[in-house]
């Protein structure tokens, strides 16, 4: 492909060529109206053959699909053009170099360094996903890392919307993603959706765990065919100093059938924190065996009516109102949840550890605990007495 340095681009000099793949490449440029450093991604649109036009279409989606993300975990934007035969994209320049640099044959991560890459790429996927935009391609090398606790997802140039009625930019016979961090149903070219994203940064946690992938073949083939017929190589047999917290969540987040995994990233996020939780304060107090836990019981008191709320033998309940043939744990619709502003999935709250969280999940009307409102998708700890407010509906909170 030929090198553009030198040139200009709406404003943009290209600087150095920085990378390469496929028919783009990425340059480290310099914004002239603002005086600051940026990464430029070119593609040639003068070829009219299918496979260009889907390229083009596919790096057009891109442009749109990080210009809809605004997260702190996801590459900014800055802008898009097409001129004199070429088609680029402006992004934030990231000198750290990507997760795939950090990454050591046979070298593990501690959990904690481990944690605190993957729970941030977990939120910003989860939040690409509430707007229905699949990644399909995470990976180490995708994972750019301006500061070490800092990551940075990115490349989304095969990103698909959810539920979209685009045309499919796949061609006949392709597979996207890289085969190694690939779920198996994309492996054998079947209907995706956003469970591919889970399944994928399943992987890249089990690679950080263990020091290497789950799966090996000599042949590509094998490989593949690794994926789909066995399960990943037990943890603590790759890695026996990992943490026997992770061998759930990652069985679960690896699983073959994809209904058998997370149904959401934000399911899996969560496990990943309340695991994150669970490990600190096992490293504050010095113990590292596992605690039996009794069987998980809360009773919430509705205000100001005093009605009872009773729920006994599940760690993990949905707060919310009913909605058609969909009814959550905790239903506040008899409460006038409604009418009370009370979103149909509002909080949810969680048993670990041998005590109770909740986390607002993205409510309309937002979650509170003794008057203060909690972040979206961050447990909070409760205790006996607490207040907790979803929309207007009051629930004081017993624990026995």
């Amino acid at each position: 492909m030929e090198d553009l340095t030198g040139q200009h681009f709406g404003g943009y000099e290209l600087k150095e060529l920085v990378g390469t793949g496929g028919m783009a490449s990425i340059y480290k440029g310099f914004d002239e109206a603002l005086s600051r450093w940026v990464a430029i991604k070119v593609v040639p649109i003068l070829a009219t053959g299918a496979a260009e036009a889907t390229m083009l279409a596919r790096f057009r989606l891109e442009a749109q699909a990080i210009a809809a993300l605004r997260h702190r975990n996801i590459l900014t934007i800055y802008g898009y053009g097409e001129e004199r035969g070429w088609a680029y994209i402006v992004m934030e320049y990231v000198p750290g170099g990507s997760l795939k640099d950090r990454i050591k044959p046979k070298e593990p991560f501690t959990w904690q360094r481990a944690l605190t890459i993957i729970i941030p790429v977990a939120e910003a996927l989860a939040f690409a996903h509430n707007r229905h935009i699949i990644h399909r391609d995470i990976k180490p090398a995708n994972i750019l890392m301006p500061e070490e606790d800092w990551p940075l997802l990115a490349d989304f140039g095969l990103a698909k919307m959810e539920h979209s009625t685009r045309p499919n930019l796949t061609m006949p016979g392709q597979v996207l993603g890289t085969m190694a961090y690939a779920a198996p149903e994309q492996i054998q070219e079947g209907e995706i959706d956003s469970r591919v994203d889970i399944y994928s940064l399943g992987i890249v946690l089990y690679e950080l765990l263990s020091g290497k992938l789950p799966f090996e073949g000599e042949t590509t083939f094998d490989f593949l065919m690794a994926r789909l017929t066995d399960p990943p190589a037990p943890l603590l047999e790759v890695n026996p100093e990992a943490p026997p917290v992770f061998e759930p969540i990652l069985e679960k987040a690896l699983a073959q059938e994809p209904d058998d995994r997370y149904q959401t990233m934000h399911e899996f996020a969560c496990d990943l924190k309340l695991a994150q939780q669970e490990l600190s304060l096992m490293s504050t107090s010095g113990k590292v065996e596992a605690v039996e836990e009794p069987e998980p019981k809360i009773r919430l008191i509705v205000s100001p009516g005093g009605q009872e709320i009773l729920v006994s033998g599940q760690s993990e309940l949905v707060i919310g109102r009913a909605y058609k043939s969909k009814v959550p744990d905790i239903d506040l619709s008899p409460f006038g949840g409604s009418q009370a502003g009370v979103s149909r999935q509002h909080s949810r709250l969680v048993y670990k550890n041998n005590g109770w969280f909740i986390e607002d999940l993205g409510s309309t009307n937002g979650t509170y605990v003794n008057s203060a409102k909690i972040a979206p998708n961050q447990p909070v700890a409760l205790k006996h007495n607490d207040l907790i407010r979803c929309g207007q509906i009051e629930l004081h909170l017993s624990l026995d």
